[in-house]
C-alpha cells in the first residue's frame, strides 16, 4: 500500500461541517450510491456545490432500477416500474457513511437512504432491510460485529484465467502478481481495516478479510469493497469477479460471515470459558436458529442460477445443515479459541451474495433463535459431505418456493422486499429455465 493513511478516512462529523471537511480533504466530487438486488452499485457523481444543494433533500433516481434483473433487464409486476409510471425515488446522503476513494482521485463516496418522495422508506431496498432488522436487535439490547471474508478471481481484460495449478497460501504464486495484489488492496482499503490476504486455491483466486465492524457499517463496507475492488481492477486492465463458480471443475468464490452479538457494554455476549465448547447458551440458540431458518432463506445466501453450482461434496462449499466447532465442512464453524472473540462462521455464502441481504439474513435468523431459545442439537464431526446429514435445498427453484413461503421472512425483512426480491428471482429462474447451456449441448447433441 501506498505511505498515505492505510485505512479508511470516514467523515464523523455534521451536515453544518461536511462541506469544510470535504474541501480540506481535497474533494472535488461526491458519489452517492446505492445497491440493488443484484449486489450491483448504482448511482451518480457530482461536484461539491451540486452536492451541497441537494444535501438534505437528495438525489432523484428512476426507482425502476429496483426492478432490474442482474443484466438490468426490467422486470415487470415490481412495486417499482410500470405500476408506478417508473417514477423517481430519493437518495438521501447519509454523511455517517461517507468516505474518501482511493482509486478515484479527488473522490468522496456516500451511501443514499432510499426514500419516496412524500419521506417513507423504500422498505424493499436492500440497505434499508438491514437496517429494518438491525432496529429490532437494537430493540432486544443487543449490537453485533461481524467481518465477512471475501474470495475472488483476479482475471484478464476478457473474464479468463491469468494462472494455472493450484497453491493455495503459496506466496510464491502471490508474488506472480504482486502490483495488482498492491494496487487492489489499497483501493479497498478506503473501506476498512484490511487484516489479511492470501492467494487461495484456485489459479488466480485470492482471499481478503476485513476487521469487524457493527452490522449496519459492516454492510456498506462490504459492499463497497466488492464495488471497489471490481473497478480498481479495470483501471489496470484486469478483472475480478466473485461470481460463485466462475469455472467448472474447479474451486468457487466463497464469503464467510463471522457475528457475534455484543451486550450493552460492547462485550462478546456469546463466550463462556467454563461452558462446553466455551460457549453459552445464547450462542447456541444464536447458531439454532440459522440452522432452523436456513432453507427458508436459501435463496438470500444463494441468489443466483450459478450460486448452486459450488453446491456440491468436496468442494469446500458446506452443504449440511449443522454446525461444528472448527469443522470447515459445516455450515456453521463455531470458532472459540479466545473467549472475546467467539463467534459463529456462517461458511455458506457464496461471493455472489448480496452483502446487505445476507447480513440481514444472518442477523435476523440468529436473533429469532436467540428470542425463541432455539436449539442447535450437539455439535457435527468429521467430514459432513460423506455423511446422512440434513441437506441444504440445492435447486434454485425449490429454494425460491420455500422463501415465497415463509411468513418468518415477511415479518422479519417486510412484505414489500419479500414480494419484490421473488418476483425478480423468479424472473431470472425462469429466464435460466429457458436456456441451452453450450456445454450441455455439446454433451448431449452428438449422442442423442
Amino acid at each position: 500500500m501506498s505511505e498515505a493513511a492505510t485505512g479508511p478516512v470516514r467523515f464523523t462529523g455534521t451536515s453544518d461541517q461536511v462541506i469544510d471537511w470535504l474541501r480540506a480533504n481535497g474533494v472535488q466530487r461526491v458519489r452517492i450510491e446505492y445497491c440493488d438486488y443484484g449486489g450491483v452499485a448504482r448511482g451518480k457523481a457530482m461536484d461539491i456545490a451540486h452536492f451541497e444543494r441537494s444535501l438534505h433533500h437528495g438525489i432523484a433516481f428512476c426507482a425502476t432500477v429496483m426492478a432490474f434483473d442482474i443484466s438490468a433487464n426490467v422486470v415487470l409486476g415490481t412495486d417499482y416500474g410500470e405500476n408506478i409510471g417508473y417514477a423517481d425515488f430519493i437518495a438521501v446522503p447519509d454523511l455517517s457513511s461517507m468516505r474518501i476513494l482511493r482509486h478515484e482521485p479527488d473522490t468522496a463516496l456516500v451511501m443514499g437512504t432510499m426514500k419516496w418522495p412524500d419521506g417513507r422508506l423504500v422498505e424493499g431496498e436492500p440497505r434499508n432491510v438491514l437496517h429494518r432488522v438491525a432496529k429490532r436487535m437494537d430493540a432486544m439490547g443487543y449490537g453485533a460485529r461481524c467481518a465477512p471474508e471475501f474470495e475472488f478471481f483476479l482475471l484478464d481484460s476478457e473474464h479468463e484465467r491469468l494462472d494455472s495449478g493450484l497453491q493455495c497460501y503459496s506466496m510464491q504464486k502471490r508474488t506472480q502478481f504482486l502490483a495488482e495484489e498492491y494496487s487492489l488492496l489499497d483501493a479497498v482499503a478506503a473501506h476498512g481495516e484490511l487484516e489479511c490476504s492470501h492467494y487461495e486455491w484456485g489459479p488466480g483466486q485470492y482471499e481478503v478479510s476485513i476487521r469487524h465492524r457493527p452490522v449496519r457499517e459492516m454492510g456498506d463496507d462490504g459492499h463497497l469493497f466488492r464495488a471497489t475492488m471490481k473497478e480498481a481492477a479495470m483501471q489496470m486492465g484486469r478483472r475480478v469477479t466473485f461470481m460463485a463458480k466462475p469455472f467448472d471443475k474447479m474451486t468457487g468464490n466463497s464469503c464467510h460471515i463471522h457475528m457475534s452479538l455484543v451486550d450493552g457494554d460492547g462485550n462478546n455476549a456469546f463466550a463462556a470459558p467454563d461452558e462446553p465448547q466455551h460457549i453459552n447458551d445464547t450462542c447456541r440458540h444464536f447458531m439454532g436458529g440459522v440452522l432452523a431458518r436456513l432453507t427458508e432463506l436459501t435463496a438470500v445466501f444463494f441468489p443466483n442460477s450459478n450460486s448452486y453450482r459450488r453446491l456440491v461434496p468436496g468442494a469446500f462449499a458446506p452443504i449440511s445443515l449443522a454446525w461444528g466447532v472448527d469443522n470447515r465442512t459445516a455450515a456453521i464453524r463455531l470458532i472459540n479459541e479466545a473467549p472475546a472473540a467467539t463467534r459463529p462462521e456462517l461458511r455458506v455464502c457464496g461471493g455472489d451474495v448480496n452483502v446487505y441481504l445476507a447480513l440481514a439474513a444472518y442477523l435476523a435468523a440468529g436473533l429469532d433463535g436467540v428470542a425463541n431459545k432455539t436449539d442447535p442439537g450437539p455439535p457435527a464431526e468429521g467430514d459432513l459431505d460423506e455423511q446422512d446429514v440434513t441437506r441444504l435445498p440445492d435447486d434454485w427453484g425449490e429454494a425460491l418456493d420455500r422463501f415465497e413461503a415463509s411468513d418468518w421472512a415477511k415479518d422479519w425483512f417486510g412484505e414489500e422486499f419479500c414480494r419484490n426480491y421473488a418476483l425478480i428471482k423468479r424472473y431470472e429462474y425462469d429466464d435460466f429455465r429457458r436456456e441451452v447451456p453450450e456445454t450441455e449441448r455439446a454433451r448431449y447433441v452428438e449422442w442423442l
